[in-house]
């Protein structure tokens, strides 16, 4: 059985949604190292992570989600800043707990998503 005209729409359709979506950015550059080398800042919060060492860390292939970001300083030291994520057309609260001390070595933030949950946020030097 031959798809439909309206079904070969809608899957055109869901398809250019899906890829209009945030961007998730393999990284292959100069500081891949160290960004696989990340490990979630709320480890010690989740011990269950001790049984599968990959899930100590911010990313695997693909998890770097390429948005924009805002801050607004709540009148307090870091981490009293609340950071803000552009994902699924809003504003999103990145958890302080989500948030690396260190910041980005190239002045670019990163976010890192698996499976809609935000894994980790690397500020970048020097704010936005």
């Amino acid at each position: 059985m031959r798809p439909t005209a309206g079904f070969r729409v809608a899957a055109l359709a869901t398809a250019i949604f899906l890829g209009l979506q945030t961007i998730g950015l393999a990284h292959d550059g100069p500081h891949r190292e160290w960004l696989e080398s990340l490990m979630r800042p709320d480890n010690d919060r989740h011990p269950e992570r001790q049984h599968d060492r990959k899930s100590l860390f911010c990313c695997g292939e693909a998890d770097i989600v390429k948005t924009k970001f805002k801050v607004e300083n709540t009148g307090g030291p870091y981490p009293e800043d609340q950071w803000y994520a552009w994902l699924h057309e809003a504003w999103t609260l990145i958890p302080p707990e989500k948030i690396l001390p260190e910041h980005a070595p190239n002045g670019e933030a990163f976010l890192f998503v698996l499976a809609g949950t935000i894994q980790c946020f690397v500020r970048p030097k020097g704010g936005i």
